[in-house]
């Protein structure tokens, strides 16, 4: 099993596994137009993990999504040294920026889109997670009878979700809420080039008031697309997608009003087939991270 690899199976189960629950989703990828067969929510009793992700068996190859606190991600200078030493040489810069020791560490990288017309150092994205943790949950895969073949970040995953709305040569906004906060990442011609934590409770958008969190997630996030501009000046953020949540519709009105870019909410159905789930506008927000691990196609890194 390939840490962070892409699969090139025709079909992918993903999962998470946050509190209390089991979040899934599977996609078959054979047509032009990836169909989603399954997405939901599993209650979790205890800890009976191996119960839950029992269910899933049977499905072909499996992508496990690591939850925020599990992996750390880092954008470094690209090192100049042949790829295949690429990974050797990141250890070394990474290991202050961890709160463990990098010898414990499963390392994988990730590059950065450089358009032609910036002269820059490339850069790259670092993940790093601990070989106990991700020894514990493959250990919990198999207890399940799962073939895991894929592990996966929040980042990748929000990437994979949008790519097919992309304007080539314009970059694309993207904001979830996760159990840590907000997730932006901004994705250029199917790639990462940034991703950033913004520090908004996801509680506070079941308030009266949207206020405070409209304030505090227009700064961040302009302060994020001012930095993309500093490091990609000349490519231009085509929109700002907002992916299903609490208060979608407030939230994305009042970030239009206060964003100069477009702002809008993602319509799975210009992203997937959805027509094998009846009540689509009905799916849990947990459920779009594991949608976008699924649909994982290319067998390359990360």
């Amino acid at each position: 099993m390939g840490f962070f690899r892409r699969s090139n199976q025709l079909g992918l189960t993903a999962y998470l596994r946050l509190p209390g629950r089991l979040v899934y989703a599977r996609v078959d990828r054979r047509a032009a137009v990836p169909r989603l067969l399954a997405a939901g929510v599993t209650p979790v009793e205890g800890d009976d993990w191996s119960g839950a992700l029992a269910r899933l068996k049977g499905k072909g190859p499996v992508s496990l999504v690591l939850r925020p606190g599990d992996y750390r991600l880092r954008l470094l200078d690209a090192p100049k040294v042949p790829p295949e030493e690429l990974k050797a040489a990141v250890r070394w810069q990474i290991q202050d920026m961890l709160d463990f020791h990098v010898d414990d560490a499963t390392i994988d990288v990730l590059r950065v889109p450089q358009p032609e017309h910036l002269s820059h150092v490339p850069q790259i994205f670092v993940v790093a997670a601990k070989n106990s943790l991700l020894a514990e949950e493959t250990a919990l895969a198999q207890k399940a009878g799962l073939v895991l073949s894929v592990i996966d970040i929040l980042e990748t995953a929000q990437r994979n979700l949008v790519t097919r709305l992309e304007t080539r040569g314009r970059a694309l906004a993207t904001l979830a809420f996760v159990e840590t906060g907000g997730l932006l990442t901004l994705t250029l011609d199917g790639e990462l080039c940034m991703a950033r934590s913004l520090g908004v409770n996801p509680a506070l958008l079941e308030s009266d008031s949207l206020g405070g969190v409209l304030d505090r997630l227009t700064l961040e996030i302009q302060r994020s697309l001012d930095h993309f501009d500093r490091q990609f000046g000349g490519v231009p953020v085509d929109r700002l997608t907002l992916l299903p949540c609490e208060r979608a519709g407030p939230l994305r009105d009042g970030l239009a009003g206060n964003l100069a870019l477009p702002v809008d909410t993602l319509d799975l159905a210009s992203v997937l087939d959805v027509s094998a789930i009846p009540d689509i506008a009905a799916l849990p927000a947990d459920c779009y991270h594991a949608i976008g691990a699924a649909l994982r196609i290319e067998d390359t890194q990360l």
